[in-house]
């Protein structure tokens, strides 16, 4: 047996402080939203990029309705609404974020709620879009059932988030303080793709598309700071249906 892994779950990522080359302050997923909501702007190449290119979602979106887990300030369900979703609901832990996506006019409903118990009805939404929070759950098996539960038979799941790489060069979700512009971090947990994969198929989803976001150069022309990570990947998409 390779020295560090275990027979229980071998090559299962450490804590994520195992690998944090940073060390800035680090504060709960409550507690870094709520102060990251007063400057939150987001970046659309994280994730938008990704769910545009996806053969899955473009023939489902239409009049579908769909569930924005961690929905945060409505980027996304902005851009599903934009792309002929009906009715969109959003589901956050931060009541400060749920109050910028508000203002959008966007979502159907937006209620306060975690990824792995919104309290939505069984079977009520026809797709699931989470981009960016599964870095935040420590639980894999239960934003899976959750979804499961939501969505009717053959529903569609899409979720982006950071990639296992990324996180694993030590760099945690952060920004800058809206105060002092000190970096300040938020709690990460790494899930190696095969866990990603495993945990959905075994909450009965097929699994369709695994997709991933490099940084290019056209990214590094628009913000230079990402030259030390050109040709890497930054991001990745999976896409799902539930079995009927």
């Amino acid at each position: 047996m390779i020295a560090g892994m275990t027979s229980r779950d071998p090559g299962k990522p450490l804590p994520f402080s195992h690998y944090d080359r940073r060390q800035y302050p680090t504060l709960s997923v409550e507690e870094g939203y709520a102060l990251w909501s007063r400057a939150y702007l987001g970046e659309d190449r994280f994730d938008l990029d990704l769910l545009g290119s996806s053969a899955v979602l473009g023939p489902t979106l239409e009049g579908a309705s769909v569930l924005d887990l961690a929905c945060g300030t409505g980027r996304i369900g902005r851009w599903l609404r934009a792309r002929g979703a009906g009715a969109v609901t959003g589901v956050d832990r931060s009541g400060e974020m749920l109050r910028h996506a508000e203002a959008l006019g966007v979502y159907a409903r937006l209620a306060p709620g975690d990824i792995t118990a919104t309290g939505l009805p069984s079977g009520s939404m026809d797709g699931c879009v989470c981009s960016m929070a599964l870095c935040h759950v420590p639980d894999l098996g239960a934003f899976f059932a959750e979804c499961a539960r939501v969505l009717v038979p053959g529903g569609f799941l899409a979720v982006v988030d950071y990639h296992p790489y990324f996180l694993l060069q030590g760099i945690p979700t952060h920004f800058p303080h809206p105060d002092t512009g000190a970096q300040v971090a938020i709690e990460n947990v790494v899930h190696a793709l095969s866990a990603v994969h495993r945990e959905a198929r075994a909450r009965g989803f097929v699994v369709e598309e695994l997709l991933e976001r490099f940084v290019d150069e056209e990214w590094v022309s628009a913000q230079p700071g990402y030259a030390k990570h050109l040709g890497y990947p930054v991001t990745y998409a999976v896409t799902a249906t539930l079995g009927r």
